[in-house]
């Protein structure tokens, strides 16, 4: 259960004694959002006194040294414990406030002007605050006719034509959460706010362990809107506790009370307790964990959004695909021990989950090649912990999520060690496969990551899947990737398009790199399908002309060396007529080159064009063109051209775009290649 996952990973978090007061409250709120920084140009604070009232109108930040964005004053923020609203109309009031600070957007600070239009405004959230809660009704409208008042007194200091965004804090020293102090001093738990307009030479502070508490409770309440039982089971204890709500969190919205799916039809509107209990100390590391979750999240980037979702059976598709046209995914790792250990210890594993690439260290999971989460590390683990990724799409601030994907149970060293298969390949082999292809050494970005090198090889439909698999340890296919590749690859051949058939090919054979490594160190199997070096030893012989009908018994050996056997010939020919072979007399009868092709347009007429245009071809050629044929006749009489088909094509344009002529044998015969 999701759920489940997010408290045992708060509960570290919750219970620490190394976690200050400002860091929770920076954790449970939204003082460090990217959506609330502008919110902070504009700070209204109402002290209320016994006899008269003061306005204080601070700026909690400064502009930056270009002028264009506000940058928070990190160190006071956390004294204004704000909410960003997810979901609904952001200038009503919504669910349960812990102290009388809130988010005034530009309607209510025009409302301003008028007391009357803003106690309207103000009077809601009031009555939704935890603190106030305690009060009569009456003396609540108090309290909002006396801010609406001094508001409209003071509107010409504040109020502008151009758009604003701020923060009213009604600074009540009734309410527990506030306090006066003769000193300023940023220690310890209470968070100072600015110095008093009412008393000249006192301070209003924020009392941090209160206003935690009026947090905690807060977002309790809002839990309980959706259902509450007392003296009842929790899910998550199994222990009876004196009050349950449901796991409903207003601030991170994977439960919407919107939503109707996931309630049963026999539940009513505040009777999701049916479903799952939640006691008030698993709620509290709920909301630990899910914060701390909001922090570590990654958005998968663009390009390697486009890697993992676009058609892969055409070329021309995928390079019309913009990298901005996908919508946003977001991953987040979750490692989870087998057994609860001390609390202490597992949020120090925590805090290096916040650490960018800077602090990467080489026995560390590396998050973008396992995940496509840039900037993303796990700290590397015993196995006696479990990773878990997780995928969602949508918007959290309008309270729209759909979870992608979720992979669980990843064993750490299971995870490292495909982590160091793609490593190899991209360090070492990626480079060897591209120069057997005449190609530029330089990062290839489909095999830069899992997902890209498995969306690749795969299908978008099968990206998921394929990576549960690889990181569960279970095997791997490979007729998918042959049949898009020899899809792909013919696409571009009619084309004439050899430089990206080659990147093709190269992909092609970095996948099977993988797989190899994958089969040997992970399932503890043999190598069983041949790499790009494995077609080393066929390459000699067929210079040699030692190819013999033995060596052509499957399609993909038949398809490599009728390969090599075409782009020879394809050399002299080129040289007599000035045109391409196999453009000329293999591919003219129709747009889709096939196996049956090869041999009856291409190699059954090798011989009578060589004679024909008194071609000079090396002896290997005429030896090994004898067995080649053999091998056709043998691979039609088992139904093999066709039933393998792809296989024969992938392996033919390996041979063809890979051949290189051997000057020793074939004396002025030139490569006029692709």
């Amino acid at each position: 259960m999701l759920a489940e996952s997010i408290i045992r990973i708060g509960r570290p978090i919750s219970n620490s004694p190394a976690l200050p007061v400002k860091e929770r409250i920076r954790l449970l709120t939204d003082v460090e959002s990217e959506n609330c920084k502008n919110f902070f140009q504009n700070v209204l604070i109402i002290e209320l006194g016994n006899e008269e009232d003061a306005l204080s109108y601070v700026k909690v930040g400064e502009m930056s040294a270009d002028k264009k964005t506000f940058v928070v004053n990190t160190n006071q923020s956390t004294a204004f414990p704000i909410q960003y609203p997810n979901g609904g109309n952001p200038r009503n009031a919504q669910g349960i406030y812990p102290i009388p600070c809130y988010l005034m957007y530009d309607a209510h600070i025009k409302a301003m002007a008028e007391k009357g239009q803003f106690f309207q405004a103000v009077l809601p959230r009031l009555k939704q605050t935890v603190g106030y809660s305690q009060f009569g009704i009456e003396e609540i409208e108090t309290v909002a006719s006396r801010v609406s008042e001094i508001l409209e007194a003071h509107r010409t200091e504040f109020i502008m034509e151009e758009k604003q965004l701020g923060i009213l804090m009604i600074f009540d020293e009734r309410l527990p959460v506030y306090m006066k102090l003769n000193e300023k001093t940023d220690h310890g738990d209470d968070l100072w706010i600015r110095e008093s307009r009412l008393v000249p030479g006192t301070h209003l502070y924020l009392n941090g362990q209160e206003a935690l508490k009026s947090i905690i409770d807060a977002k309790f309440d809002e839990a309980s809107t959706l259902g509450k039982a007392e003296h009842a089971v929790s899910t998550f204890t199994n222990k009876e506790t004196e009050e349950v709500v449901s796991i409903y969190n207003k601030s991170w919205l994977w439960l919407s009370p919107t939503w109707d799916m996931p309630k049963s039809i026999y539940w009513g509107e505040d009777e999701w307790t049916k479903g799952i209990k939640v006691d008030k100390k698993s709620y509290e590391s709920y909301l630990y964990g899910s914060q701390f979750l909001k922090k570590i999240q990654v958005p998968i980037s663009n390009a390697v959004l486009k890697e993992m979702f676009s058609p892969i059976s055409s070329v021309e598709a995928k390079k019309h695909m913009r990298a901005g046209s996908f919508e946003q995914i977001f991953g987040i790792p979750m490692v989870l021990p087998l057994l609860d250990e001390d609390s202490e210890q597992y949020y120090q594993k925590f805090l290096r989950l916040l650490r960018t690439n800077q602090d990467l260290k080489e026995e560390d999971l590396h998050l973008e090649l396992l995940a496509g989460m840039k900037q993303s590390i796990v700290p590397r683990s015993s196995d006696q912990y479990r990773l878990t990724i997780l995928y969602y799409s949508g918007d959290l601030s309008r309270g729209s999520m759909h979870v992608r994907a979720v992979i669980e149970d990843v064993i750490p060293s299971v995870a490292y060690e495909v982590q160091n298969i793609i490593k190899q390949l991209r360090r070492r082999h990626l480079g060897q496969i591209q120069k057997v292809f005449d190609l530029e050494q330089r990062p290839f970005f489909r095999v830069e990551s899992l997902p890209s090198l498995l969306a690749n090889a795969y299908g978008p439909g099968y990206v998921w899947s394929t990576m549960q698999a690889v990181l569960h340890r279970e095997p791997l296919t490979l007729e998918r990737a042959v049949s898009a590749t020899a899809k792909r690859l013919n696409e571009l051949a009619n084309k004439e398009s050899y430089w990206e058939m080659k990147q093709e090919l190269v992909f092609f054979y970095s996948f099977l790199f993988f797989l190899n490594c994958y089969n040997e160190k992970i399932l503890a199997k043999g190598k069983d399908v041949k790499e790009l070096a494995d077609w080393k030893a066929m390459i000699e012989k067929y210079h040699a002309g030692l190819v013999e009908l033995e060596d052509l018994q499957n399609a993909e050996t038949l398809g490599f060396v009728s390969g090599l056997l075409l782009k020879q010939f394809s050399n002299s020919y080129y040289k007599k007529t000035d045109k391409d072979y196999l453009k000329h007399r293999v591919m003219k009868f129709g747009s889709k080159l096939t196996s049956e092709m090869i041999w009856k347009y291409g190699t059954l007429r090798c011989e009578e064009l060589a004679q024909q245009w008194n071609l000079n071809i090396s002896k290997n050629f005429y030896a090994v063109l004898a067995q080649v044929l053999l091998g056709f006749i043998e691979a039609d009489k088992e139904n093999l051209l066709i039933s393998q088909n792809d296989a024969f094509m992938t392996a033919f344009w390996s041979g063809y775009l890979s051949y290189k002529s051997n000057k020793k044998q074939e004396g002025e015969e030139i490569n006029a290649g692709a």
